[in-house]
């Protein structure tokens, strides 16, 4: 059975500080972005053209609105009666409406959503939607959790659950040859636990960063599973683990040079980004949006040609409806390509929020509603 991509399946130590707000270069990243589709439009409309051949049908720059607006009109055209987005049953998931939440955040400065967020997050609140998705597991868990504070909810008590707790409880049944030690399943979920607890201005234990040091691979990548196989990394869990240790205060960390030099090497020619190693490599949407979060959050200029200027490379993804593909050779709109997408492209990485605390409060924070 193949295993899919963990972004498509789903998708602090108190002594380190972290900063959630928008640094200058990261504020231009959208109007970067809608310069460069703009001066590049000559080149993919040249007969031969290989980022023509990449991306057929690229949304048209002569739009009204920005690539962002167009991909949120498309998101909230998706959702459903219930507040919820479809996943792969055809039906309402609670874990591609957290997806959404974050997408529908990040876009709302351009495309104010109130109402399309705000049936996303009451749909969630919902016992049998958020709480019962949330003891699934603990990476379930923290997307709640991180949809929650989002949305300026108390992740301590949601949907009548405690999400804290439940993506920090040890597993009823622990995953056989898993990596010791970690949040959830496997080193994706771990990731994503450690995001969500920085979010919710919760302390990461220092023996939870034990598995991530022990399960880096050689060649600087992590994967899902543990594995420091060569060959094994991927850039999903890589991207995401990168984005926990720089929420968490760990950006100068070493781990995070290898890993960013390991993301390098999944480079496609076109500029986007793989989920692994393979001949030839061969970009899709999702990857390349979780490579440029980290890269935003690693502090590097993803628009340098090392890079492959990622936030072209992502925005060419772009179908003329607004969302985006999966593929290249796609032609439709793909709804978890589009939601792990617009965060990206507006110029933030993970967690797109965390709760003000006291003292020296990271800019942008959430002040959380009380339970209802």
């Amino acid at each position: 059975m193949v295993r899919l991509p963990r972004a498509i399946r789903r998708s602090t130590d108190s002594g380190h500080s972290s900063s959630r707000g928008w640094s200058d270069r990261t504020r231009l990243i959208p109007l970067v972005l809608a310069a460069l589709l703009a001066t590049t439009m000559t080149t993919l409309s040249e007969p031969g053209s290989k980022a023509q051949q990449a991306t057929p049908g690229a949304l048209s720059t002569n739009s009204a609105i920005s690539p962002v607006e167009a991909a949120s009109a498309w998101l909230r055209e998706q959702q459903d009666a219930s507040g919820g987005f479809i996943g792969f049953s055809g039906e309402p998931d609670p874990g591609t409406t957290t997806d959404a939440v974050m997408a529908l955040y990040a876009a709302q400065q351009r495309d104010p959503a109130a109402a399309s967020l705000n049936a996303a997050l009451d749909y969630l609140a919902r016992e049998e939607n958020g709480a019962a998705y949330a003891r699934t597991g603990p990476g379930q868990a923290a997307k709640v959790a991180l949809a929650a504070v989002t949305g300026g909810r108390d992740p301590r008590d949601f949907a009548g659950l405690d999400l804290v707790a439940a993506m920090t409880a040890p597993l009823a049944t622990p995953v056989p040859d898993g990596v010791p030690g970690i949040y959830g399943d496997d080193l994706y979920d771990h990731a994503l636990v450690l995001i969500a607890l920085t979010a919710a201005g919760e302390a990461i234990p220092d023996r939870a960063w034990e598995p991530v040091r022990v399960a880096q691979g050689e060649d600087g990548g992590w994967a899902f599973d543990g594995s420091t196989t060569p060959g094994a990394a991927d850039s999903n869990t890589t991207a995401l683990v990168i984005q926990a240790l720089v929420a968490a205060g760990y950006g100068d960390d070493p781990m995070v040079d290898g890993a960013l030099a390991f993301l390098s090497t999944l480079q496609a020619p076109d500029g986007g980004f793989a989920y692994g190693p393979a001949d030839p490599i061969i970009a899709d949407a999702n990857s390349t949006a979780l490579v440029l979060q980290a890269l935003l959050a690693a502090g590097q200029d993803a628009a340098l040609p090392e890079w492959g200027n990622a936030p072209l490379a992502l925005a060419l993804f772009q179908t003329p409806s607004g969302g985006l593909r999966y593929m290249a050779a796609d032609e439709e709109p793909n709804l978890l390509a589009t939601v792990q997408a617009i965060p990206a492209m507006e110029g933030l990485s993970l967690p797109v929020v965390q709760v003000c605390a006291d003292g020296d409060a990271p800019e942008g924070c959430i002040e959380l509603e009380p339970a209802a």
